[in-house]
């Protein structure tokens, strides 16, 4: 089975806290990427050297930046689009000024994280939730090749839909918007994802207790985030897609 397993303790996906619900296999950490529609990215804006800082600069240096954005996973990539004079893509759009070294490529962590239930218990201390979550740590680079960027678009497009076709029920985009926008590779090389799909748990001196248990509510609530109806806009003249109507009431979350 194909594994992102960490060598060691100190590598950068290794989960230290409850390790029982860590999972390193390609297959659970792509099904939850697949599953959620939004990710978490999290870089760091290079220093630009032989400048004077702005205070804008000097705050941009001094915290991590986390940007939330649709995506989509191809392989082992992950890919990110944004206009050309984003932050996050001028970011990671690399190498580091000044370097030729792929060592020095900007690197990238992305998150996705799907809530699926509250864990109800007697005390609010064990109160807790059901999840899916993945972490995945790579290289970023700039998508210059004119096939594999329109294959990432229409990717990152059409999960929005479930695998909807909407990039071909579209307009054909013209050139100042392909040239304006900027697709951003992130090859993954470390990942771990955690799952929790579980009852509640509490103190045995609480469950033996009748004046608690016969007092407090206790089980799981699950979460559901479903499509709802689509609304025609003010100026529509067509008929409702099927790819579109047949999202109606279905989860967002795939592999629910």
């Amino acid at each position: 089975m194909a594994t992102y397993e960490p060598t060691s303790s100190k590598a950068v996906n290794f989960v230290k806290r409850l390790r029982e619900r860590a999972h390193y296999d390609h297959e659970t950490v792509h099904k939850i990427l697949d599953a959620g529609l939004l990710a978490h990215v999290g870089f760091k804006v290079p220093k630009k050297k032989n400048s004077v800082k702005s205070d804008t600069e000097d705050s941009e240096d001094e915290y991590p930046n986390v940007i939330p954005m649709i995506f989509c996973r191809i392989g082992q990539t992950i890919y990110l689009h944004g206009y050309i004079s984003g932050r996050v893509v001028k970011a990671l759009s690399g190498p580091v000024a000044g370097s030729t070294s792929e060592e020095q490529a900007p690197k990238a962590t992305v998150t996705v994280s799907i809530m699926d239930g509250l864990i109800v218990a007697l005390s609010s201390m064990h109160n807790s939730n059901n999840y899916r979550s993945v972490c995945c740590f790579g290289k970023a680079r700039l998508v210059e090749d004119r096939d594999e960027k329109i294959k990432a678009l229409t990717e990152i497009v059409d999960k929005q839909f479930l695998g909807g076709k909407k990039w071909d029920d579209s307009r054909e985009i013209n050139d100042i918007e392909y040239k304006t926008t900027r697709v951003i590779a992130i090859d993954i090389e470390a990942a771990s994802a955690k799952k929790k799909f579980a009852g509640p748990k509490d103190d045995k001196e609480d469950i033996e207790n009748p004046e608690v248990v016969k007092k407090i509510w206790t089980g799981v609530i699950p979460i559901k985030s479903v499509f709802g109806k689509p609304e025609d806009s003010d100026y529509n003249e067509a008929q409702v897609p099927e790819y579109v109507s047949n999202l109606e009431n279905k989860s967002i979350y795939l592999y629910q």
